[in-house]
């Protein structure tokens, strides 16, 4: 990956691997044992910057490119992805603030959640409501200059930590009328209970949410009425699928180095394992996919940097091939190493835990296959129109 980028991006990912040997690796195989991450890390990345990070200068953020993010979530990731999932969903409700919140909602959450002081959490998917947004049952009842919320979110990542809301649901129950509007974690009637024995993510905070007539303002709507199932929440997710890529690409740069170590090491038969036909051709196939997904990845950053028109879909594409490789070559890391692989603690049993969660969150890669099957016959379709009477 780093011969793709710029001397500045790779000292900026030289600067987030310094912080995360040093903050990060001793402690992350505790944390998954815990379920929980423990707020001193939590403080240090506030002290660095990083919650902020890609917000910018003039917010109290970093100024960071969409690159330099994808590069920390890598990082990050590659010792701790329950901890990636932390400033996945911070910076998915700080961006949704940025793009559609008033003035006022602006000054009133982004210094805070910029600087760290408050941790924001997306709370989007139901009991009864995953990838299908529309199905979402949620409902905000408006009573005069209030807005009055029922339902239940579940498996919201750090939702057990986090002290601002976007929730999401159906104004007066109208399907036309999808809302999003924010709700602080102190506010009466919102109850917020830890998910525990999760397979992957095991740190990740992840809770449900229960509404039974929480009250808010309608100063707290954000956007406009009908725009959440539209606008608000596929922007907060094109964020979140750019996370989730390079939480994929860490995991696969984990497994290679594991793994490379390993089969230089380690003897079978009385020869190292890298001189085996079968070790060789895991390994081959390891590196060449994460070549591959460093491509995608740094790829899909370029097109949302320079506003492609199809910038949504290189993000999906990268979400999706990076994650499957993830999958496939923890699994193989596991195998590779045999019955250490198999320790909970160890880093390739982690990866193997939370590269099967990846495949699921942010839209599963079985709805991304929806999308990008349609898109890519018709895209291809219509080209070979050009030369079908050659």
């Amino acid at each position: 990956m780093m011969d793709l980028l710029s001397t500045e991006h790779r000292e900026k990912h030289l600067e987030f691997a310094k912080f995360v040997e040093s903050n990060i690796q001793p402690f992350a195989s505790q944390w998954e044992v815990d379920e929980a991450i423990p707020r001193e890390i939590i403080d240090k990345c506030r002290e660095a910057g990083y919650l902020g990070g890609i917000l910018p200068k003039e917010l109290g953020g970093l100024g960071w490119d969409h690159l330099t993010f994808g590069l920390f979530i890598e990082a990050v990731a590659k010792e701790s992805t329950s901890l990636s999932g932390l400033f996945n969903v911070h910076t998915m409700v700080m961006k949704s603030i940025q793009k559609w919140g008033t003035e006022a909602q602006v000054q009133k959450w982004l210094p805070s959640m910029t600087c760290g002081k408050r941790i924001g959490a997306l709370a989007l998917t139901e009991p009864e409501a995953g990838s299908d947004i529309k199905g979402i049952g949620t409902t905000f009842t408006e009573d005069d200059d209030k807005i009055i919320i029922n339902g239940t979110k579940r498996w919201i990542t750090f939702g057990g930590l986090a002290d601002v809301f976007i929730v999401f649901g159906k104004l007066n129950g109208e399907k036309e009328k999808a809302t999003a509007v924010l709700v602080e974690r102190n506010t009466p009637g919102l109850n917020v209970s830890p998910i525990h024995n999760m397979i992957g993510f095991k740190a990740g905070e992840l809770a449900t949410l229960e509404f039974n007539n929480c009250i808010v303002s309608k100063e707290n709507i954000l956007g406009k009425p009908g725009f959440a199932f539209s606008h608000i929440a596929p922007y907060a997710l094109d964020y979140g699928r750019v996370s989730v890529a390079f939480t994929a690409l860490g995991i696969l740069r984990g497994c290679l180095e594991y793994c490379s170590r390993h089969v230089l090491k380690r003897k079978a038969f009385g020869e190292k394992l890298i001189v085996q036909s079968t070790i060789k051709e895991m390994m081959t196939q390891m590196g060449v996919d994460y070549e591959a997904a460093s491509y995608l990845c740094v790829h899909s950053c370029y097109a949302k940097e320079v506003h492609l028109p199809n910038s949504a879909e290189k993000v999906i594409m990268a979400k999706y091939f990076a994650t499957k490789a993830a999958r496939k070559h923890s699994d193989n890391a596991v195998q590779i190493h045999g019955a250490m692989g198999c320790n909970e603690t160890h880093p390739v049993a982690r990866y193997y835990r939370d590269s099967k969660t990846l495949e699921i969150i942010e839209g599963s890669n079985q709805i991304i296959e929806m999308i990008l099957g349609n898109s890519i016959v018709r895209k291809h379709s219509s080209s070979g129109r050009k030369y079908a009477n050659v």
